[in-house]
């Protein structure tokens, strides 16, 4: 009788650290058909990634946990009391699964199940997704067997002995979007480009209230696909819906809102000719992977600059350009918009993408697995 092997998932707080974990469980779902397997993701109790992996009807249990800060704060002090609450919790999760191995792809909410496995003697693989890396996979990676990186320039972050570089574990389908068939079912205009704006699930404010002010311009050249993000409990989506309902009718039909985005996202990289959105690592990732030029917005207090290192980059290779956020404003953001989407710039920023193509590592991620479990 063949084994059935068992696979633990964590990692949250954000898409970027979730969509890689999604990417390999959908992969070794592909390998269930060779094999007997199950499947468990630890996350947080109200975190990206809850919603994100119930939705693909895998097993999810929650856990405490607290946020690592690398400045003076009482909350420190309280969230140390969350960790220890979360480590407690994951192995009594860990124990009751019995596991063969942990995959964490990082996020704050990764730290106590990686230390729960590590006291449980479970085999452990981490992910670092950008190239700055974060402080919870550095934590981590003490208590891991590998480490496994997209980035060559990470290396200097962990051990070298513990390190395989495998590239950004991608899901397939990001791939399977067909431009002309999500035209015609979005019903949008071939003749036109399309140009999609995101800040991600949660959204990015400034830049909702910054490009709303110049779409009903855009909207007379190009077709608009807006994800509005779920923050301020979805204000942003309704002032865009409403936004919708104020315009003409062709101006309408060129406009496509939400407030997040699920199984349309590999339709609409099809369709977009150009992106605005924050660069977290996920984002900057998926769009370089699929070779689409992109106007980045980077998260000003993101952690030690790290959206803004992303962001850099991408521009240095010649696919991006960056707006900071203190010199974000309408005619800005318009201005670079008609300096690339309709100019010859925009298939140059094409080309250099396509020469520095990032290499989709969900493979390389699985080969690692199995080696590491004796398969």
């Amino acid at each position: 009788m063949n084994k059935k092997y068992k696979f633990v998932f964590t990692g949250g707080g954000s898409g970027g650290h979730t969509m890689p974990a999604l990417a390999l469980i959908q992969a070794i779902k592909e390998y269930s058909k060779k094999i007997e397997c199950s499947m468990l993701y630890i996350g947080s109790y109200n975190g990206v990634e809850r919603e994100l992996i119930q939705s693909n009807n895998i097993k999810y249990k929650s856990i405490s946990t607290g946020k690592l800060r690398r400045y003076l704060s009482i909350s420190n002090f309280i969230d140390i009391f969350r960790i220890l609450k979360g480590i407690k919790q994951s192995k009594i999760i860990l124990k009751n699964f019995d596991p063969d191995i942990l995959i964490s792809t990082g996020g704050f909410v990764s730290v106590p199940p990686v230390i729960a496995a590590k006291k449980l003697k479970i085999p452990i693989i981490i992910h670092e997704q950008t190239i700055d890396a974060g402080l919870a996979n550095k934590i981590a990676s003490r208590f891991a067997n590998k480490v496994a990186l997209t980035f060559n320039e990470s290396k200097k972050y962990f051990l070298k002995k513990d390190i395989v570089l495998t590239g950004l574990p991608i899901r397939k389908e990001l791939f399977d979007g067909n431009k002309n068939e999500a035209l015609k079912k979005f019903n949008l205009d071939e003749k036109l480009p399309v140009i999609y704006f995101t800040g991600g699930g949660l959204g990015c404010h400034i830049l909702n209230i910054t490009a709303i002010k110049i779409l009903s311009e855009l909207l007379e050249r190009c077709n608009v696909i807006f994800q509005t993000g779920k923050a301020l409990n979805s204000k942003d989506f309704f002032e865009m819906k409403k936004f919708k309902e104020s315009l003409n009718k062709n101006k309408k039909k060129r406009l496509i809102v939400f407030d997040f985005i699920k199984d349309e996202l590999a339709d609409i990289y099809a369709m977009a000719d150009l992106v605005v959105a924050r660069s977290g690592a996920g984002t900057v990732n998926e769009l370089m992977a699929l070779n689409i030029p992109v106007i980045f917005i980077p998260l000003a207090i993101a952690t030690k600059n790290e959206q803004l290192r992303n962001a850099k980059y991408v521009e240095k290779m010649g696919g991006s350009i960056i707006i900071e956020e203190k010199d974000l404003n309408p005619e800005i953001l318009l201005e670079k918009i008609k300096t690339i989407l309709f100019t010859d710039k925009i298939v140059k920023m094409k080309e250099n993408l396509k020469k520095h193509s990032i290499q989709n590592g969900t493979k390389n991620m699985i080969d690692l697995i199995f080696e590491l479990i004796g398969r």
